[in-house]
């Protein structure tokens, strides 16, 4: 019989999630912020290479905010609390990597935005992080990794997304599925690069032998 403790999970407040979060809502509050921080690939052509990665922060309309922000708090929320490592370093890393791929892969868009790809990355960085665990968490990691690989190969395969699903018939944007792909790729690296780090100073160095001549 497993008589062993449930893993305690200290409080956290997540610091970075709401600071992202915050950001995103000054941004839509202020359009002049917009204007000057949207993914907009002429200026990006004049020499304005900060809009590939503050193009995420902007939302064209409320619903599009809404679907990003809320799933963005619940899983950089997760993130934090759970302690899991990096997540600053993932926004970053998964916004540049978002503008980049929007830029060289859909050179027929003017202008981009929303936090989509981000959010993504956050889940996809959650549940890998989950399958380090036991119990119903490292199960319900492998089930949410299922289903984002399932729901980025239908987006990829119709061109659209589940968010303009749910806006109806005149969505307010046109989705970009490859920001999501772009998302879940860089968590993936990032994943696997930290714990190859992590598994390196963990290992024991072998003892080293007197030398002579």
């Amino acid at each position: 019989m497993d008589t062993a403790a449930p893993r305690l999970i200290p409080l956290r407040v997540p610091l970075a999630t709401l600071l992202l979060c915050s950001a995103a809502g000054a941004v839509f509050a202020l359009p002049f912020l917009q204007a000057l921080l949207i993914y907009d690939h002429a200026a990006i052509d004049q020499g304005e290479i900060w809009r590939l990665i503050t193009g995420n922060l902007v939302h064209h309309s409320p619903s599009h905010f809404l679907y990003d922000v809320v799933p963005l708090f619940v899983a950089g929320a997760l993130i934090e609390i759970r302690g899991y490592r990096h997540f600053a370093m993932l926004c970053l890393v998964s916004a540049a990597m978002i503008g980049a791929t929007v830029y060289i892969g859909s050179p027929e868009l003017s202008v981009f935005g929303g936090l989509s790809g981000i959010v993504t990355a956050a889940f996809t960085f959650l549940c890998l992080n989950g399958l380090k665990e036991t119990g119903a968490w490292r199960r319900l990691c492998w089930a949410a990794l299922i289903f984002l690989v399932i729901k980025m190969s239908i987006e990829m395969a119709l061109g659209s997304s589940f968010e303009s699903f749910a806006e109806g018939g005149s969505p307010s944007f046109v989705p970009v599925p490859s920001s999501h792909a772009a998302g879940a790729a860089t968590a993936l690296i990032l994943f696997a690069s930290t714990r190859l780090a992590g598994l390196r100073k963990t290992r024991p160095t072998p003892p080293s032998l007197p030398s002579g001549g």
